[in-house]
């Protein structure tokens, strides 16, 4: 079992105060019970990886070829840096795949390459999947550099899982002031605690929170974030690949993503922004 698998085998074995709940579901005219409130929960509880970064002021120092942000990409000779475009960061697929419990990751080994306009409009994704001794640093066509290299590093125990509280008023229906309901107030603060120690007990890394902003800047998998809602808040479960706040765009979000395409076999990527 994964640790999101396991996670919700605690959940599902979980016994909460079925008296509390009845009060509350009293007070707010609501319907809630033990299996429902189970099935909010294992929705929302995500899984992401959340990478440590390490920030280079010399492009030299970096690896070739290692996952990072920002600085200047790595790139084979059969590909050109894009005019006009802002390095936003490569993605090397065998740094990340070990942690992919979803197998959302297209492939073992290769590189994705990121590079967006200024305006977020644009964009272009490359992949490559090469010896990594053939890669180069290449300068910005223009001469500029918008950031300097940030490390992802993913050894270690780096996954999480988090678990959103503020919108299940919204989700069971609640009459009144739903977005004041939030998990200890329906279950009571103690049950509340002693679900979080199991779930930090079994599953490593747990963190309940209010909402996405709580979230880190910068994670891989999870659900993509949305500033404006245009997801809808459904607590339906999709994995994003790597989303992040870029420096050149305040009070913006990038969630990219890759796939393979089953006819033609290529592997292509894609970013969207949220601002």
């Amino acid at each position: 079992m994964n640790v999101l698998e396991k996670a919700k085998a605690v959940i599902d074995g979980f016994d909460f105060n079925e008296e509390h709940i009845a009060k509350f579901n009293e007070s707010a005219g609501t319907e809630l019970s033990s299996e429902s409130l189970k099935d909010y929960l294992k929705k929302w509880l995500l899984y992401y990886l959340i990478p440590e970064l390490t920030a280079y002021d010399s492009e030299e120092e970096v690896p070739l070829g290692t996952t990072k942000l920002y600085g200047l990409p790595h790139l084979p000779d059969s590909m050109e840096f894009p005019e006009d475009m802002i390095f936003a960061g490569q993605f090397n697929l065998a740094e990340i795949k070990p942690h992919d419990i979803f197998n959302e990751v297209p492939k073992d080994s290769g590189i994705y390459y990121f590079f967006v306009d200024v305006n977020g409009v644009e964009s272009e994704v490359f992949f490559y999947d090469g010896p990594v001794d053939d890669l180069k640093i290449r300068e910005y066509p223009n001469g500029d550099e918008y950031e300097s290299s940030k490390i992802l590093n993913l050894t270690g125990k780096t996954e999480e899982l988090y678990l959103q509280s503020e919108i299940i008023g919204w989700w069971i229906g609640a009459e009144e002031e739903y977005d004041a309901y939030d998990l200890a107030t329906i279950i009571g603060a103690d049950v509340l605690k002693r679900l979080e120690g199991l779930l930090q007990k079994e599953a490593g890394s747990f963190t309940l929170y209010d909402h996405l902003g709580s979230l880190p800047d910068e994670y891989f998998f999870g659900k993509p974030r949305y500033y404006q809602g245009e997801d809808g808040d459904t607590p339906d479960f999709y994995p994003g690949f790597f989303g992040f706040e870029p420096p050149w765009q305040e009070d913006c979000f990038l969630n990219l993503s890759v796939w393979q395409d089953k006819w033609s076999k290529k592997y292509f990527g894609d970013i969207e922004i949220t601002c």
